[in-house]
C-alpha cells in the first residue's frame, strides 16, 4: 500500500534507508578484524539512533503506543551492544589522556588503569550474570552479535511495515521543534555541580536534535544545514565529555593500589596514580567547557524560519 502523504513517504524512506544501514553495519561487525567489529558496532548504533529519531518525528501520525513499543525494542537491541561501544571508546580516550602523563610514569599509569578496569568488571559480576561479564571482555563479541541477528531482522521487518497515512509536514516540523525545546530546557539548567544523570540526559537530547536536523537536511535550506552542523559539533563534544566522565567514575570507585604491593613499587605507582587523577580531572574540565560553548552556540539561532522551510519542502516532495 502506497503511503498517502508526502510526509509519510519522506519518513518511510528515511526509515528504510537507516534499516538498510543497520543491516550493513551489522554485517561489518561480524567481520574477523577487530577494527571492523568496532566500527560495525558504532555504525549500527548510529543507524539505530536515526531510526528511533525518525519514529519520534511521526508523532501525531502514528499511534503513540505503537511508536513507543518499536522505540523500546530498538533501544533494547542497541543497549545490548552499549558495553562494547563504551569499552572501546573509553580505552581510546584513556590512551589520549595517558599521553599527557610524564613519560616516566606512563607505563605505571597504564598498569594502575588495568587494575582498576579489572576491579570494575569484578564489581559488575556481583550484580550481573557471568555472561554479561564475558561480553564485557570482548571474548565472545561475535557470538553475541550472531545471537542477536535474528532479533534485528524481525525488528527491521516490523519497522518497515508500519504505516502513518495521516502524518503531515507540519507534524514533522512540530516534532523537531519539540526535540529542540526539550534539549534547550535541559541545557539552560546550571552546569555548576552537574551530576552524571543530568549530563547523560543533556547529551541524548542534543544528539536527538542533531539527528532530527540531519534527517531533514535536504529539506531544511542553508539555515537548517548550519543548525545541523552546530548540533553535530555539540553532540560530539558531549560524547567526548561522557567518555571522560566514565573514566572518572571508574577512577573514583575502583582505582586503588593493592595492599600487598612492595614499598618501592607502591611509591612509583602511587605517583603515577596521582598524575593520572590530575590529567583525568583536567581533561574532564576542558571537555565540559568545550561542550558548553558549543551547546550555547547551537541554541543561539532562531529555528522558526527553518521549520517553515522544512514543512514547505516536504509538502513539495
Amino acid at each position: 500500500m502506497k503511503q498517502s502523504s508526502p510526509a509519510a513517504n519522506f519518513i518511510h524512506h528515511a526509515l528504510h534507508q537507516e534499516c538498510e544501514s543497520a543491516r550493513g553495519r551489522w554485517s561489518q561487525a561480524l567481520g574477523v578484524a577487530q577494527k571492523d567489529q568496532v566500527e560495525g558496532v558504532r555504525g549500527y548504533r548510529r543507524a539505530v539512533k536515526k531510526i528511533r529519531c525518525a519514529l519520534l518525528l511521526t508523532a501525531g501520525g502514528l499511534c503513540a503506543h505503537k511508536r513507543q513499543a518499536l522505540d523500546e525494542r530498538w533501544a533494547l537491541l542497541a543497549r545490548r551492544l552499549g558495553t562494547f561501544r563504551d569499552m572501546d571508546a573509553r580505552e581510546k580516550k584513556l590512551k589520549e589522556i595517558i599521553v599527557g602523563v610524564p613519560a616516566i610514569h606512563q607505563k605505571a599509569a597504564c598498569l594502575v588503569w588495568n587494575m582498576a578496569s579489572g576491579a570494575a568488571v569484578d564489581a559488575i559480576s556481583g550484580a550481573k550474570s557471568v555472561a554479561a561479564v564475558d561480553a564485557m571482555s570482548g571474548s565472545n563479541r561475535l557470538e553475541v552479535l550472531q545471537g542477536m541477528a535474528s532479533d534485528m531482522e524481525h525488528l527491521i521487518c516490523d519497522t518497515e511495515k508500519i504505516k502513518f497515512p495521516h502524518l503531515t509536514p507540519e507534524m514533522v516540523a512540530g516534532s523537531i521543534e519539540h526535540l529542540w525545546n526539550r534539549a534547550r530546557a535541559r541545557a539552560d539548567k546550571s552546569w555548576v555541580d552537574r551530576d552524571d544523570a543530568w549530563l547523560h540526559s543533556l547529551r541524548k537530547r542534543v544528539q536527538r536534535t542533531h539527528i532530527a536536523f540531519r534527517l531533514v537536511r535536504a529539506q531544511s535550506g542553508e539555515r537548517g544545514v548550519q543548525l545541523e552542523k552546530r548540533f553535530d559539533e555539540a553532540a560530539k563534544a558531549m560524547g567526548e565529555l561522557r567518555d571522560i566522565s566514565m573514566i572518572r567514575l571508574i577512577q573514583m570507585n575502583h582505582m586503588m593500589l593493592p595492599a600487598n604491593i612492595q614499598a618501592v613499587e607502591w611509591a612509583r605507582h602511587s605517583l603515577a596514580l596521582e598524575f593520572l587523577h590530575a590529567h583525568i580531572a583536567q581533561a574532564e574540565r576542558q571537555a565540559a567547557t568545550h561542550a558548553r560553548q558549543l551547546i550555547e552556540k547551537a541554541f543561539k539561532p532562531n529555528i522558526e524560519k527553518t521549520l517553515r522551510h522544512i514543512a514547505l519542502h516536504i509538502h513539495a516532495l
